[in-house]
């Protein structure tokens, strides 16, 4: 009669560790996606760094073309991808660098971005962008120093 008692509680909790064990690992699936900027506020022809961030789940994931504001250009984009293992689960990040240079004067929105995975829609949360004119440098400043050897 010990032995069956000792093996229904064995049974528990390995029942219990495959119970938890899939639960680690359905939350290691969520998705999450975001964005963010290096500033905020910029003058005429400063580059952005702009970041996109997805991480979990990334199987069957498809980030669609980002659209940014008329006035903008991309002057660059890299990607680069990450891997680790925690609680047992794997998971995954991508991470997507966009530089951008304002070429006009104004205030601008950068986003919301959108991403469909499965039956579920994320987007980020939109950025404002002030983009100022560059200050004219006056006459009086010298442009450059005259060194003499």
């Amino acid at each position: 009669m010990a032995s069956r008692s000792t093996a229904h509680r064995l049974i528990r909790w390995v029942l219990w560790l495959v119970t938890f064990g899939i639960a680690a690992l359905a939350w290691a699936g969520d998705l999450s996606f975001s964005a963010k900027v290096d500033k905020t506020s910029v003058e005429l022809g400063q580059p952005i760094n702009l970041t996109i961030i997805l991480s979990g789940d990334l199987t069957g994931v498809e980030l669609p073309p980002l659209e940014f504001p008329e006035g903008f250009s991309v002057a660059a984009r890299s990607q680069s991808t990450n891997f680790s293992i925690r609680s047992g689960a794997m998971e995954r990040s991508m991470s997507l660098v966009y530089v951008l240079v304002p070429q006009r004067v104004g205030m601008f929105q950068l986003g919301p971005f959108r991403l469909q995975h499965g039956q579920q829609e994320l987007k980020t949360e939109p950025i404002d962008i002030t983009v100022k004119k560059a200050p004219v440098p006056s006459p009086s400043q010298p442009q450059g120093e005259r060194f003499i050897l």
